[in-house]
């Protein structure tokens, strides 16, 4: 957090942000078992900082900023909608916000991300400097892209994994790279891929699970 904002300012954001359309002084007051007296005043403060809307009325709730939402972690703007096809006049106010990116990814408790070093993957259009959203698993099922750790190699690497007989099969998605064979017993699996975020072309793409 940036030093101007305090903890007692935080918890004034974090209140506003609970209460919505009933944040008033009296409300948010409650909330952080504050003084009204004390919440006007840091609400003043923290107009100034940006992190609240101009009162329109000295009554009107207390209103946060888009700076006071991603600050805060509560997610990204949505700025309404824009065509794909005929053009149409793109909103200038948030109507809405993402719960935060996690939530906008789909991710779950111990999902991590990973950075993906070359081009094995692209049929997947996962493409060099992407990165792909894990969930720790230790079995996949066959054809699913799975994060394994193979014999004689100290890193992972990023496959579409099948069983066959008492072998694993790695297969890349990519005609120019071979496919690996390894002994079941000596191969790791560590998770499987379920989505991706793209970098190098920018995209947010579709999940796998």
């Amino acid at each position: 957090m940036p030093p101007d904002l305090t903890r007692t300012r935080t918890l004034i954001l974090q209140a506003v942000l609970r209460l919505g359309a009933q944040a008033t002084l009296d409300a948010v007051a409650a909330h952080v078992g504050l003084t009204k007296q004390a919440v006007s005043y840091q609400a003043g403060i923290l107009r100034n900082l940006g992190y609240l809307e101009r009162a329109a009325t000295r009554y009107a709730p207390l209103v946060p900023t888009d700076r006071a939402r991603l600050m805060l972690g509560e997610g990204l703007p949505i700025y309404g909608q824009i065509a794909a096809g005929p053009p149409t006049l793109a909103e200038q106010a948030p109507d809405d916000f993402t719960p935060s990116l996690e939530s906008l990814l789909g991710m779950k408790p111990g999902d991590f991300l990973l950075r993906v070093r070359g081009d094995s993957m692209t049929g997947v259009g996962v493409l060099d400097g992407d990165y792909v959203i894990v969930r720790p698993t230790q079995e996949v099922h066959d054809g699913e892209v799975a994060v394994v750790l193979v014999p004689g190699e100290n890193a992972a690497t990023l496959k579409r994994l099948y069983h066959f007989g008492p072998d694993i099969i790695l297969m890349a998605e990519n005609p120019a790279i071979p496919r690996m064979t390894f002994p079941a017993e000596e191969v790791r699996v560590q998770g499987k891929m379920v989505g991706r975020v793209g970098v190098g072309v920018p995209r947010v793409s579709a999940r796998w699970d």
